[in-house]
């Protein structure tokens, strides 16, 4: 392990314990409080930190720490409520899908952009876009400022979605609904939903994962789209921690695992959480902001209250998780 990368993890854990020593001063709960607390170092002190260490280190924190985090909320997540939850929201999402990756085409002029912020703000941000990439080496630019885009509107969504829940006075499920069809980064859609509630959480967890499993049909529909920028031979991959998940949501249904077991690994998981929220905060710079590009972040804001307002209209018009 490199020094960079160490520093890496260190600092990540530190920012856990500082989370937690100031989690009843924020009252946002610790996986949020994680979050700002990299952040703020990142925004006011990002020269200095790359002394400590770098972006790419930080990344394998993230990439390292968050696939144990979705594994351990599968331990959570109870299979009676989602199986007694109405079809229509997984009829939802699909359609949301794909009215999100036609309205960024049609409001991107036809430009390559609008792909990529379509198909990122439809699934999950930079899997998304990097998936789309792979398939049109020859638009790296967009790809980029895409996952620039996607990735602000997500740190937006943390502050901004627990706001709407509240005004639309919705109750944990349907804010965890939210979260999940309305948050792009998966880490930070699993954090919006934290901060509501333990519903919250779950629904978030599981609306995500259904975004995620779309991603084949959000491809195809992109490829009709954008015909002559698709180049390259590129290929799908489901991530490995959606499987690991799945298989600790059984496990837990099952009752092996005694409850004071499952309370133990949801305290271990929130600290993990924290750590890897602390690691996506300390990313984000103000050079990385700034080089997103004005027109593209005026198009990433209109594709993405676009969703929430579809996300929010299905919620009150046709009542979903209000029993």
């Amino acid at each position: 392990m490199n020094k960079e990368l160490l520093n890496a993890f260190l600092l990540s854990a530190v920012g856990a314990f500082v989370s937690w020593l100031v989690v009843d001063f924020t009252r946002i709960g610790l996986i949020a409080t994680g979050f700002f607390v990299g952040l703020l170092p990142a925004l006011i002190f990002s020269t200095k930190i790359q002394f400590i260490t770098d972006t790419k280190s930080l990344k394998t924190v993230e990439k390292i720490l968050f696939p144990i985090v979705v594994a351990l909320i599968g331990f959570e997540v109870k299979i009676r409520s989602i199986t007694g939850a109405p079809v229509s929201i997984w009829i939802f999402l699909l359609v949301m899908v794909s009215l999100v990756v036609l309205f960024a085409w049609l409001i991107s002029r036809r430009e390559p952009i609008g792909g990529f912020l379509g198909i990122g703000t439809a699934i999950c941000g930079n899997s998304a876009v990097a998936a789309l990439g792979s398939f049109c080496p020859n638009r790296v630019k967009e790809a980029g400022i895409a996952i620039g885009v996607i990735n602000i509107l997500s740190i937006a969504a943390i502050i901004v979605l627990p706001f709407l829940a509240n005004v639309f006075n919705l109750n944990e499920a349907q804010s965890g609904f939210l979260a999940g069809a309305g948050v792009q980064a998966m880490a930070l859609a699993l954090a919006t939903g934290k901060i509501m509630g333990p519903d919250a959480e779950m629904w978030a967890s599981i609306t995500k994962i259904t975004r995620v499993a779309l991603l084949s049909p959000a491809l195809l529909l992109t490829f009709q789209l954008m015909k002559k920028d698709k180049t390259g031979k590129g290929k799908l991959e489901i991530p490995f921690y959606i499987y690991i998940f799945l298989g600790a949501m059984l496990l837990s249904n099952s009752g092996i695992i005694p409850a004071g077991v499952l309370k133990t690994i949801k305290t271990v998981n929130e600290w993990i959480f924290a750590a890897v929220m602390v690691a996506v905060g300390l990313q984000l710079t103000r050079q990385s902001m700034a080089t997103s590009g004005r027109n593209a972040i005026s198009y990433g804001v209109a594709i993405w209250l676009f969703q929430i307002a579809l996300i929010l209209v299905f919620i009150k018009v046709f009542g979903v998780f209000s029993s």
